[in-house]
């Protein structure tokens, strides 16, 4: 009889070789695989083109450059990852007696403002964080897949299988370094903005609309307008390339108050990112998950900025 979820051929997926293939991604080549994993390059090349058999289709494109994926790579590669994240999760479950594992996820802008707080939240409690980056989407799919137990995340969250609850609307704001012409501005217009580079923070697809509403027929090329996941990446253009930069506020205040970036007279009316904190309702009542429904002031708290 085969077992669930194999093929009816009987060659079926092997833990070694999602290693093997995302490491592969990982380094963008063959080789440079190999000597990460301390194996010889033809057993690489033969387990890749093994898996590829095994699948039916084609995974990497090999150039002389190395070695990038196809779209079936692309789509395997978040499974794969999930996958070998659930083995370790449960490598450490299994060994840990006395403490229970909390996996939290956040795209790197809300991480590096909420997991600070929510293991302090944590302390003095037997839970163990192992704290994930991911982007919104990512997040979504690792709580209703099981691999990830609660997380921040910017879209507002439809599923049955997950609730969320409200930390905060965050506004947006424009940056710009203190020498930018338009730094000196007592009120400007996004037509203002057409002979400058922008660079907008991607939040969600509605962060496109936003970047549309600076075309302008007048702007050249020389003042692209860009879009980018991470605003860490806007603001240092901000700062140092004359760009002006469209970030939630939370993450401007830092730059801000050290003097990098100024903030400029642009409004965003009606443009929010509602941020929320989700949970798989199946982890609800997992001591970590609870620990941190019962500090939700102190997350927000951290997103609410100085």
């Amino acid at each position: 009889m085969t077992a669930p979820g194999f093929p009816t051929t009987g060659h079926h997926i092997e833990t070694m070789d999602l290693v093997v293939f995302t490491a592969v991604v990982r380094t963008g080549s063959l080789g440079a695989a190999a000597a990460e994993l301390r194996l010889s390059a033809p057993s690489v090349s033969t387990r890749i083109a093994a898996l590829e058999r095994k699948l039916g289709t084609r995974l990497f494109v090999r150039g002389a450059r190395g070695s990038t994926t196809t779209p079936a790579g692309e789509r395997l590669l978040d499974y794969a990852q999930r996958c070998l994240d659930l083995l370790d999760e449960a490598a450490i479950g299994v060994s840990t007696q006395d403490t229970q594992r909390l996996v939290l996820a956040a795209p790197a802008s809300l991480g590096e403002l909420v997991f600070p707080a929510a293991l302090r939240a944590v302390s003095g409690h037997a839970v163990t964080v192992h704290c994930r980056i991911a982007h919104s989407g990512e997040v979504i799919g690792r709580l209703v897949d099981g691999t990830v137990h609660a997380g921040v995340v910017v879209p507002k969250v439809p599923l049955r299988s997950l609730r969320s609850e409200s930390l905060a609307r965050a506004s947006l704001v424009a940056l710009a370094g203190p020498e930018h012409p338009l730094a000196g501005r007592r009120g400007l217009r996004a037509d203002d903005l057409h002979r400058t580079g922008v660079i907008v923070y991607r939040w969600g697809r509605e962060a496109q609309d936003l970047a549309a509403s600076f075309d302008h027929p007048d702007r050249g090329i020389d003042a692209p307008v860009h879009t980018t996941g991470l605003p860490s990446t806007a603001i240092q253009l901000a700062a140092e390339s004359g760009y002006v930069a469209i970030v939630p506020r939370f993450v401007a205040a830092r730059s801000v108050r050290d003097g990098h970036t100024v903030a400029l007279p642009l409004r965003f009316t009606g443009w929010r990112l509602d941020i929320q904190f989700v949970y798989a309702a199946a982890a609800a009542n997992r001591l970590g998950v609870r620990t941190l429904l019962d500090n939700l002031p102190a997350l927000r708290a951290a997103l609410a900025g100085p």
